[in-house]
Order: C-alpha cells, then structure tokens, then sequence
C-alpha cells in the first residue's frame, strides 16, 4: 500500500467512525489519532502535503495517484462536492484541526455553503495548519515552468481546447457539477425520498429477499470506510443542462448520430448510480434544445441497463434495486422498449432478466384501479400470480379504505389455501397472512377479521409439515399474541399460547422444530414492550381484579417478569404505583427469590431496602447469608429493614448476628434489634440487654425497649435488674424515672413468676397515691399470659 493510499485509507476510517459516534467517543477518537500519526509520518521529510483534484484525477505533491482506489475515488468525490479543488496539510497539524477538516468532509455541501463554505469553517475554527483551494487544476505539460518557490505542482486551467476527447470530458464534468447542484438543493424530505428510493423501503423488503440496503454505516459510508455502492445521487435535477446541449451543437430535432456517439460516451462515462439519479430526472429535462432530451431518452435503456448491471456486479441485490428501477420506469410511456433492452443486457451479462420483466408486470399491476385489482384476484383467481408485496399492499389499501367485506373476502382465501396440498402456495399465504397479522395492534384488523385469522393460524400451526411455511406461520402469531398483549387483553393471549399447547400435545409425531416454534412463541412474550405492557394493565385494575387477570400471566411469564417487575419497582416514583409492583412481587413467591436476591447488591438503597421487605414475606431460611452483610450497610433505613428480615427468615440463627451488630449500631437499628430478640425470645442475648436496660447514659427510649425485650424473652435472670429498675427515686436521688419504673412494671408483669408478681403487688402497695400507682396497679391487675 502507498503511503497515500495509506493516508486516504486511515482518514476514511476516522471519518466514519465520527459519522457513527460523537466526537468525544473513544472509537471516533482513536480514528482521529491514527490519521494524525500517518500524517504526521508523512511530513517528517517535507514541509507539506499538498492534494489537488482535476476532474476524476487526483494529484499528491505533482504525483497522480490511482482513482481506482474506493478511498482516493471517494475523497476525490467529497472534495468536488464541497466546492473545493484541493487542500493542503502543513507541518505541525493538530488532531483538532484534523477534526475540523473530516467535520467539514462529513457535513453536507448545501449546509456547508449555508455556514460560509469550507474556507470559512476552518478560519472559524482556528485551523492554520490547513488550507483549501477553490481553483480548478490541471497538469502541467512537460516543460512549462511556474513561477515561485511556494507555487503547487498543478496550475489553474487555461481554456480547454475543442478535441472530441476534452469535448466528452468537459461536457461529463459539466454534468455532473449540474446534477451535484440539483441533488444539493433538494430539500430534506426529498433527501429522504432520494434515500428510499436508492436503498428501498423497509417495506418492500421481504424476508427471503435479504435486508433492504443502506441499513448499515451511517451517512451513506459503507463498511470500507468511504461509499456504499447505491449511494451518490437520487433523482436529478437536470434543467439546467440547456447549455451543454447547445454544447453539443444539438439542436430541436433527433441528434444525427455522431453526436449521439458523443453524448453516449458522456453518459456510460459516469458512475453508475449517477446514471440511475440521471434517468430519475428524465422528466427535468429542458425543452430546449428538444435534440438533447430525444438523444437521452434514445439512449435510456442502454444506459439502464449498463446501470443496473454494474450495480448487482457491485453485491447490490434486487431488494435494493427494484424501487428506484419502478420509479424510472413508472413515467416513461414506452417503459416496455426500456425493459426489453435491459433484460437483454442483463441476459448477455449473465445475470437474472426475469427481475427486469417482473417489474414491468408490477408497474402494470399498478397501472390498474382498485375495482379491477379485485376483480383479477377474486374472480379471477390470480392472487398468488402477485409479489408478496402487492398480495400486502392490495390489502393495505383494503384496510385503510376501510372496505373489510373485501378484506375479509381476500383474507378467506388465504387461510383456505393453508390447507392445499401445494407446498408453494401454502407458503406464499403463510407470508401473506404474517403480514396481515402484523397489522393486529396498528392500525388493527376488522372487527370480524382477528379471530378467525388466529383460529386459522392456530390449526395451521399443528399440522404443517414443511418447516419454512410454519415458520411464517409461527411469526404471524406471534404478532396476533403481541397485539392481545398490547391491548391489556392478557387472558386471550395466554389461553391462545395454551391451546397451541394443548394441540401440539396431541400429535403423533412431534417434530423438534414445532417444539422450538412453541418455545419461540413463550420467549416473544418476554419481551419488554409486552412486559411493560402487563405491567400497565395491572395498574389499571382493582387490586382483585389484578390478582385475577394480571397475575395467571405474571406466573406464566416466570423469571423474566419477576425480574422486570424488580427493575420497574426500582425506578417508580409514584408510591401507589410500588405498592401495586410489590403486591405483584410477592404474589409470584418463590420464582422472585433469585431476582430479589440479585437485587440486594443494588446501588440504590431503596431498592435494597424494598428487596428485604419482599424477601421477609417470601424468602426462607436459604436467604440469610446475602442479607447478613447489609446489617452494616450505609443507610440506616436499610440496616433496619435487614434486621427485621433477619429474624423472620433464619429465627434462632439470626441470634448472634444481631447481638454482634448490638456494639456499634445508630439507635433506631439498636431499637430494630432489641425487639427482634425479644421476638426470638432470645436468653443468649440476656448479658448484653442487661446491661443496657441499666446504662443510665443510654437514651431513655433505648432503656424502655430493652426492659420491654427482658420481659418478652421472660427469663427469671432478669428479675433482679427489673426490680433495681422498678425503685423509685428517693429524696436523695438513686432511684429511676416513672418511664423507666413502669416499662420494668411491665416486664415483671410479662414474667409472671410468683416471686415477679409478688414483687410488683409489693411495689405498688408502696406507691403513694396518685396517677404512677394508678398505671403500676393496672399492669398488676393484667392476666398472667400462658
């Protein structure tokens, strides 16, 4: 590879990656360094490099350089678009004025002139180490001198002298610098249409027919850096090629044929897609001189055909090249002498003639009024005499002009022809029927028309031997489901997908691919647009209403809506809302275990926190060991909730993890954790809530909870520091607080022992009177608890 070529090569490649991401993105910014380094290799022995275009050729520092090459070809291309003759590269570029220049590559010709031109948008940018030119350039002959040592090795023009050689030349850049201009102008939505029409539209594309083209690379590159082989120009403006045919002495009659040798050289000069945008724009042509468009149309089904061929030889298919052949070929008059010339260049080619006739009949088909389609179909019988897409298009037509009788009246036939013992035509009403079925959810079948269609398919879906047709078959009810799904009519679309079920079951001879068929229809239901689609009917409904209906789909779903519903409750805002998903949560028990599980390790700590509250409900023993790293989370709230599921998941085991966290915790999990253990009735706990229940620099409330632990775990240990708790204060102080005396009232009274109970009717007898020997004698008088 040459060093230019190199360089070409490396500058496509950081072009591209900048088309596809921003800037800023590390692929575009690995581009961009690569091309800086080739460059600056490059100009480590000379002062600059200097590339300057004249017509199709292309010079480096006064060297030719091969156009054959996509990248040179294509950077030769972007620079005569943007108005532009050359440009040149001096020592100590910087990779911001690289991007500057690509950014200017990659930006429309008709913005770029609207921002002041390419000059402009490097001065604005700070770019010197950059210079464009906007002279024209041609080589200099052997001998002709130029004057100054700066001077470029390609000088500007003098008057092109009148050869039929320069003659050909002149007209074809001429052309082309006309067409450029038309195609620059276009507005956006005809820059849209000019993209439909050179890629196809998502719609013509079939399944067996491939992936409609320009799907790929961004802004028209292809994968190798530069252009996509259909890419270039869309329809032509050629009105104003008047000049060139008085150019061409043409005057109002039929040329005389040398000069239709002459504009035939010009014409199957150019690039083939710019051949195709020619013939779009037959009907721009100018009325005068009358010669030039009687010459172009002469010649319009050699150039279509020399067109088309050199495309397909590209890898082009004809998915991608029969909607911009239709849309030549629709206006012309005479489109049949068109076709017949291009099926016998693609036959001498070597290449399929019988795509060129199959859009002749197509435009034909077209041709016809609604009334007449029908009756060719219906009475006729030629329905599967049509493409996929016209069998869909009549239909569409049908169902948009809501005339449903005859609709449904193509739509019998079709499920009807499901059981024809042909293979071929069970096939082509199978990939009819898959896309009516896409029409389910929008813009919706007709009333009467769904649910024989899905009964049809259902049927069909048992039997069918031949696995492409079922396939087709499987896809259509797929999208019957995703549309029952859509609406919030879940019920129907799980009794549908458990009738296939039922009927499968009952053959004699299952097939592996019917069962993967099943399999694929559960797994399209998975998706999250229909996921999230349940999930809205369910906040539509009755919390009874939507453990009945929502709930049975919920189930069916299994692990991926257990772990949609977990994600979704994590991002709710709205508190009814995540009432609702928690309801949904529980009620698929077991199944949420392995996503509530996964989601305690979550950054955020209400969707921790909302994990435990569903895990304390649902969980088991098996679930201790995930939550006992989160007694020691960050947030309180959390380490709270985990120790209340804690001890409703591992019971006793939860006993010495909690003392543990006893030591160093903030007071309101202390509280959390006192009465677990005194749920847990927790005797190996006793020294420790001892101990606080008489730590008189303990927060009160603390104090009052561990005596009210002391007295649920009700061990006779506790009795003496109970009744310490039970003195009241003297005049002299060393007695406690009457909170604090009648929380240990209240754990006596929890004893029940005789010797607690005696001691606490001992206690109140010695209580003078008052409002403090009213409450102790009241929780004396309590009935002792078994």
């Amino acid at each position: 590879m040459s060093d230019f070529l190199q360089l070409s090569q490396s500058l496509a490649v950081a072009l591209k990656a900048l088309q596809m991401y921003t800037a800023a993105h590390p692929r575009a910014q690995e581009g961009l360094a690569a091309a800086h380094t080739v460059l600056e290799q490059w100009l480590v022995h000379q002062d600059r490099l200097q590339f300057v275009v004249s017509g199709t050729k292309a010079f480096v520092d006064s060297q030719v350089q091969d156009t054959r090459s996509p990248h040179v070809a294509a950077l030769v291309r972007l620079v005569s678009e943007r108005g532009i003759s050359g440009f040149v590269f001096e020592r100590g570029v910087r990779p911001d004025e690289i991007l500057v220049f690509l950014t200017g590559l990659g930006t429309k010709p008709q913005k770029l002139e609207e921002q002041g031109g390419f000059e402009a948008l490097l001065r604005s940018s700070g770019v010197v180490n950059i210079k464009v030119s906007q002279t024209r350039y041609q080589e200099i002959s052997e001998g002709e001198a130029f004057a100054g040592d700066k001077a470029p090795a390609l000088s500007p023009a003098p008057a092109i002298s009148p050869s039929p050689e320069n003659l050909v030349k002149f007209i074809r850049d001429a052309l082309l610098t006309s067409i450029a201009k038309g195609a620059t102008s276009t507005s956006g939505s005809t820059q849209r249409a000019s993209a439909a029409y050179l890629f196809g539209s998502p719609e013509g594309a079939t399944r067996s027919g491939g992936s409609s083209g320009g799907a790929g690379a961004p802004g028209g590159l292809a994968e190798d850096g530069w252009s996509d082989p259909l890419s270039g120009f869309g329809p032509a403006d050629l009105s104003g090629l008047g000049p060139l045919g008085r150019e061409l002495g043409l005057g109002e009659g039929m040329p005389t044929p040398g000069q239709l040798g002459t504009l035939r050289q010009v014409l199957m000069g150019l690039s083939p897609e710019v051949q195709l945008g020619l013939l779009a724009g037959l009907g721009s042509l100018p009325e005068h001189p009358a010669g030039l468009a009687l010459g172009v149309k002469a010649l319009a089904g050699e150039l279509l055909g020399v067109a088309t061929s050199a495309i397909l030889a590209r890898g082009a298919t004809w998915a991608q090249l029969r909607g911009p052949i239709q849309d030549i070929l629709r206006p012309i008059p005479d489109r049949e002498r068109l076709v017949r010339t291009l099926s016998s260049h693609l036959r001498m080619a070597g290449q399929d003639a019988s795509q060129a006739e199959a859009i002749l009949r197509h435009l034909e088909w077209e041709a016809l009024s609604l009334e007449a389609k029908l009756l060719k179909v219906l009475e006729g019988g030629h329905l599967y005499d049509l493409s996929l897409e016209e069998r869909l298009a009549l239909l569409r037509e049908l169902l948009d002009l809501r005339r449903f009788d005859d609709f449904l009246r193509i739509q019998e036939v079709l499920l009807e022809t499901l059981h024809s013992d042909r293979p071929d035509l069970r096939l082509k009403a199978a990939q009819t029927l898959n896309g009516v079925a896409r029409w389910a959810h929008e813009p919706g079948l007709p009333p009467e028309g769904e649910g024989p269609l899905a009964e049809g398919l259902r049927a069909h879906f048992a039997w069918e031997p031949d696995p492409p047709t079922h396939r087709w078959a499987t896809e259509a009810i797929e999208s019957l489901l995703a549309a029952l799904v859509l609406r919030g009519e879940l019920g129907p679309a799980l009794s549908d997908l458990q009738d296939l079920e039922g009927l499968c079951a009952f053959l004699e001879e299952p097939h592996p691919w019917r069962k993967d068929a099943l399999a694929r229809l559960r797994t399209s239901l998975q998706r999250p647009p229909l996921l999230e689609a349940a999930v809205t009917r369910a906040f539509a409904l009755e919390r009874d209403q939507m453990l009945l209906e929502v709930q049975p789909f919920f189930e069916f779903i299994g692990d991926p809506m257990a772990g949609y519903l977990v994600a979704r409750l994590g991002e709710e805002t709205d508190r009814t809302r995540r009432g609702r998903l928690v309801e949904a949560v529980r009620s698929m028990g077991p199944t949420a275990l392995p996503v509530l599980i996964h989601a305690l390790t979550s950054p955020a700590w209400f969707m921790v926190r909302n994990a435990l509250t569903l895990l304390s409900d649902i969980g088991d023993a098996g679930c201790v060991p995930p939550i006992l790293p989160l007694l020691r989370h960050p947030e309180p709230r959390v380490r709270r909730t985990a120790v209340r599921a804690l001890w409703k998941l591992g019971g006793p085991v939860a006993e010495p993890h909690l003392v543990a966290q006893m030591k160093d915790t903030d007071a309101e999990t202390m509280q959390e954790i006192l009465f677990a253990l005194g749920q847990l009735r927790s005797e190996g706990s006793l020294p420790q809530v001892i101990q606080l229940a008489q730590d008189k620099r303990v927060l009160e409330k603390l104090r009052i909870q561990a005596l009210d632990t002391l007295g649920h775990i009700a061990s006779s240990k506790s009795l003496p520091v109970l009744l310490e708790c039970l003195r009241r204060k003297g005049f002299f102080g060393g007695g406690e607080t009457q909170p604090i005396r009648l929380a240990a009232a209240k754990a006596l009274a929890a004893l029940g022992s005789p010797e607690a109970r005696a001691a606490l009717q001992k206690a109140v007898e010695a209580e003078p009177k008052g409002e403090e020997r009213e409450a102790m004698r009241r929780v004396a008088e309590r009935p002792v608890l078994p």
